[in-house]
């Protein structure tokens, strides 16, 4: 099988993007299970606007993550846009953005190395 060699920061970059991506995912679920906000706190349309944003999100990273770990230039490009649209939203909503911030950052950093930008053909 003539399948490119995986480096080891993609299997680490593959991996944080899942996880950021099923958190979304699990938020969009109990929001719209009720298990997240109390019903009289937000109003019905409202509540199932934010979980389908949620989960839209956690899918499309998951839809990222896959198109990084088999290499896609697309990927990289959709991967790079979001981190860093991330750092600025983190940076704008200080000091509890600073997670995001960081988690951003660390991304954007390994698809940056050359070794993960060679084998998604960047």
């Amino acid at each position: 099988m003539s399948e490119k060699q995986r480096p080891t920061v993609v299997k680490i970059l593959v991996a944080i993007v899942v996880i950021g991506s099923i958190l979304p995912i699990l938020a969009g679920i109990m929001i719209l299970t009720g298990g997240a906000f109390e019903t009289y706190l937000m109003l019905e349309l409202l509540t199932g606007i934010i979980a389908t944003y949620y989960v839209l999100v956690g899918v499309i990273g998951l839809v990222v993550a896959w198109g990084l770990w088999i290499g896609k230039g697309w990927a990289w490009i959709l991967a790079v846009i979001v981190h860093v649209i991330g750092i600025i939203t983190g940076l704008v909503t200080l000091p509890t953005g600073i997670a995001g911030v960081v988690m951003d950052g660390i991304v954007v950093y390994l698809l940056m190395r050359p070794d993960t930008r060679k084998f998604c053909g960047k």
